[in-house]
C-alpha cells in the first residue's frame, strides 16, 4: 500500500520514459503527487506520455520531458541541465532506459558498443549525476531504482551482449547500495522477466496475446513493483525485487 503523502512533492527523473514501463511509472508518480521529468530518445513518444498527465491550465506542470540519447555523454549532460533547470534537483531516479540485442556473433562492433553504452554506461552516469545532486543539496532518504533483468540468471542463448550489460547493472547496484547507506540514499534493483513492451520482437497484437497467456509481463506490473520500492519508509531498503510472468521463457 502506498502512503498518501510519501511521494508528494518528490522530484523524480525517469529514463526510458517513453517505453511501456516508463509510461506506467510516470502516470503513477504524477498521481501520487510527484513532479516527473521523463527522458528518452523520441520526442514524439515522450509528448504522447506527458500531454495527458499535464495539470489543469494555469497550474504548475507536474510532468515534463527531454529528448536525449543517454548512450551519449552529451545527451546525459543535456538531460541533467533540464533536471537542474526545471525539476530543481532530484529525490528519486528511476532508470529503465534500454535497448535489446542479438548475440555477439551477429553484431558489428558499433552495435554491441551501443547496447553497452545504453544499458550499462548510461545507468552508471545517470546514477552518479543523481547522487551528486542529492549530496550537494543535502537530500536525506534519496532513492535510486535501477531496472535490470532476470536474463542475467537465465543466461539464454542469443543474449550474450544484453546479459553483459544487465549483469553489469546488477553488480553495480548490489555493490553501490552498500556504499550509499552512510549517505542515507537507498538503491533498489528491479529484475523483471520478459515484458510486453515494444522491445519485444512481436506486433502489438502478438504482445497482447502473450500477455494474456502469461508469457509476458504487463508493463504496469513492473511499474507497480517500482512504486512499491519508492513508497517504502526511509528505514526500509528494498534490495532486489524479481518479478516475472508465470510462463517465463528460460532457454
Amino acid at each position: 500500500m502506498i502512503s498518501a503523502d510519501i511521494l508528494r512533492g518528490k522530484r523524480v527523473l525517469v529514463t526510458g520514459g517513453a517505453g511501456g514501463v516508463g509510461r506506467a511509472v510516470a502516470a503513477r508518480m504524477v498521481a501520487a503527487g510527484a513532479r516527473v521529468l521523463l527522458a528518452d530518445r523520441d520526442e514524439t513518444l515522450l509528448r504522447q506520455v506527458a500531454d495527458p498527465l499535464q495539470g489543469e491550465e494555469g497550474s504548475d506542470a507536474a510532468i515534463d520531458f527531454i529528448a536525449a540519447d543517454l548512450a551519449d555523454a552529451a545527451g546525459i549532460a543535456r538531460m541533467f541541465e533540464r533536471v537542474d533547470g526545471w525539476l530543481g534537483g532530484i529525490d528519486i531516479l528511476v532508470a529503465c532506459a534500454g535497448v535489446g540485442s542479438g548475440p555477439l556473433l551477429e553484431m558489428a562492433e558499433p552495435d554491441w558498443r551501443y547496447v553497452i553504452e545504453s544499458n550499462l554506461v548510461s545507468y552508471v552516469a545517470c546514477t552518479q549525476g543523481a547522487i551528486e545532486r542529492m549530496r550537494r543539496e543535502g537530500i536525506k532518504h534519496g532513492l535510486i531504482v535501477l531496472v535490470g533483468s532476470i536474463s542475467v540468471h537465465i543466461k539464454a542463448v542469443g543474449e550474450s551482449v544484453y546479459n553483459a550489460s544487465k549483469g553489469g547493472v546488477a553488480s553495480f547496484a548490489e555493490t553501490l547500495r552498500k556504499e550509499l547507506i552512510p549517505h542515507s540514499i537507498r538503491l533498489t534493483l528491479i529484475e523483471p522477466g520478459a515484458i510486453g513492451s515494444a522491445m519485444q520482437p512481436f506486433s502489438p497484437d502478438e504482445r497482447a496475446r502473450l500477455v494474456d497467456e502469461y508469457q509476458l509481463l504487463p508493463p504496469a506490473e513492473v511499474a507497480d513493483a517500482i512504486m512499491f520500492a519508492a513508497s517504502r519508509g526511509p528505514g526500509v531498503d528494498v534490495v532486489t525485487l524479481r518479478i516475472e510472468p508465470l510462463v517465463q521463457k528460460i532457454v
